[in-house]
């Protein structure tokens, strides 16, 4: 894989009706597989991205954050970290999911490749295959063991995926795996022996596309019949018990992300839709079991959502109509789309999502007293289609309510709207007003009676301030086309 440097050129701000402001940037654009990408992990500073043709590659973080802090980046060195092939496995991958001391695959022949880090993360070397033949020789030789029917005159140990596996999760102990299949099938794993503990046979109607669990316990699955489960181990039980059955999606459900600390969980299909189920029974690891209810709807893509990932607040969709929408969750549940990462030359199937960067961390270290905004950085991995794989810088800036600064901005934001009206009517003359001096993109600048330019931090006005400053932009540069000049009122200048 190699970065094209081009794609840092790719930048944008937004701002939201929710006082926030974005900003996203592609920062590096990772080429050079020759088939799509099918799978993202982050496991700490690592990228790993597995295609369709069985490799799974490694990407530094560190060392795309380093090509956005030094813009001259050799075309050399770029070559040298981004040819890093781990591993070469012999079918497709179709899901990858982190360990902390290794990685585990899912393939499109209805295998599990456990792997260890090896070479210092730079080598992954086979650990094992599940199910292991000790595996099923103990499912045959243990009381209820034995083949199953998994379809017409074809028997397999129970213990076998007899299609391809789609999607894997770890419980966050790291003590359990949960896959799931095109069989319809739902098995769990226990890791340290690599053993397959438990499997739901016709855990849906069709083929099973995700699978995410909870801290909770609660280990929830989705299908191409439409709908989402909740599955859970009750009290003095060892075997998954069905607890929920959720639908509200008129197609098949092609991924699941918990966000929200795991209290959140968003469902994305091919009706186009994100659908965000909270719980309603407010259960606990040791409560009673969920009852998922249907909190909102996040729609805008044109196409099938294929994949998704969460952290925290925000939430990430990758569709078939080629895009990535960011969106967060309000204080009030109220979820807003902060970005549309267009960039892709074909649908996006893979996400990954790490959170952490310039400010604070998770809207947690600011002090209200010193800091006028908050920014909350986010770096979004997304593969595609097109074989290609985009790092997305995405911030979000967002005033903080009950500040000194953020009042100010309020009361700055509707003096900017009175300017504007009263422009239509009224010539400010003499220097005894304030008038605006220049409008940048980096910001807003004014001149007061002592003669002083200062600068206003936009993203410190609010909502109505933002508007009102993009309104009057928008004014003057259509007069200048017009060829109007209004020397007394704003001069805006255009870069």
């Amino acid at each position: 894989m190699s970065p094209n440097s081009e794609e840092g050129i790719i930048s944008q701000t937004i701002s939201s009706s929710s006082s926030s402001s974005c900003h996203y940037q592609c920062i590096a654009t990772l080429s050079g597989n020759s088939s799509y990408v099918s799978g993202l992990a982050v496991d700490g500073d690592s990228l790993y991205v597995a295609s369709s043709d069985g490799h799974i590659r490694l990407w530094p973080l560190d060392m795309a954050m380093a090509m956005v802090r030094e813009e001259s980046t050799s075309s050399s060195s770029q070559g040298e970290v981004s040819r890093s092939t781990v591993a070469v496995t012999g079918s497709p991958v179709k899901c990858l999911a982190a360990t902390g001391d290794g990685l585990v695959s899912s393939h499109q022949d209805g295998t599990i490749r456990v792997w260890r880090h090896a070479g210092g993360r730079r080598r992954l070397a086979l650990r094992a295959v599940l199910p292991t033949a000790a595996d099923c020789l103990r499912a045959l030789l243990l009381p209820g063991g034995g083949y199953v029917e998994v379809r017409r005159h074809k028997r397999r140990a129970w213990v076998h995926h007899v299609d391809a596996v789609t999607a894997l999760a770890l419980s966050p102990d790291g003590e359990s795996m949960y896959s799931v299949s095109w069989d319809r099938s739902l098995k769990a794993w226990r890791l340290p022996g690599l053993r397959c503990a438990e499997s739901v046979a016709a855990a849906h109607d069709d083929a099973i596309n995700a699978v995410v669990a909870a801290p909770d316990g609660h280990v929830y699955t989705a299908s191409a019949d439409g709908t989402v489960k909740a599955w859970r181990r009750r009290t003095g039980q060892k075997k998954l018990s069905l607890v929920c059955v959720m639908e509200r999606h008129g197609a098949a459900v092609n991924a699941l992300a918990l966000g929200g600390g795991g209290r959140v969980l968003y469902s994305g299909a091919c009706d186009r839709s994100v659908v965000a189920w909270e719980n309603s029974a407010g259960a606990g690891a040791g409560g009673a079991d969920v009852r998922m209810v249907a909190t909102a709807t996040l729609r805008g893509h044109a196409r099938a959502v294929l994949c998704l990932a969460a952290d925290g607040d925000v939430v990430c969709s990758g569709s078939a109509d080629r895009t990535v929408r960011v969106w967060r969750r309000g204080a009030t549940a109220a979820y807003t789309c902060l970005a549309v990462l267009d960039g892709h030359g074909g649908a996006v199937k893979s996400l990954a999502l790490a959170r952490g960067g310039a400010g604070c961390d998770r809207c947690c270290a600011c002090h209200v007293e010193e800091s006028s905004s908050c920014s909350c950085a986010a770096l979004v991995c997304s593969g595609s289609l097109d074989c290609d794989v985009k790092l997305w810088r995405v911030t979000v800036s967002e005033a903080i309510k009950g500040s000194k600064v953020h009042h100010v901005g309020r009361l700055l934001g509707l003096i900017f709207h009175l300017f504007v009206w009263l422009s239509n009517f009224v010539e400010f003359k003499g220097a005894g007003y304030i008038y605006i001096k220049g409008i940048r993109s980096t910001g807003l600048w004014y001149q007061s009676k002592q003669s002083r330019y200062q600068e206003v931090d936009t993203q410190a006005l609010g909502t109505y301030g933002y508007q009102a400053f993009a309104l009057m932009r928008a004014t003057r540069r259509r007069e200048m086309r017009q060829g109007k000049h209004r020397d007394e009122m704003a001069t805006l200048l255009t870069n």
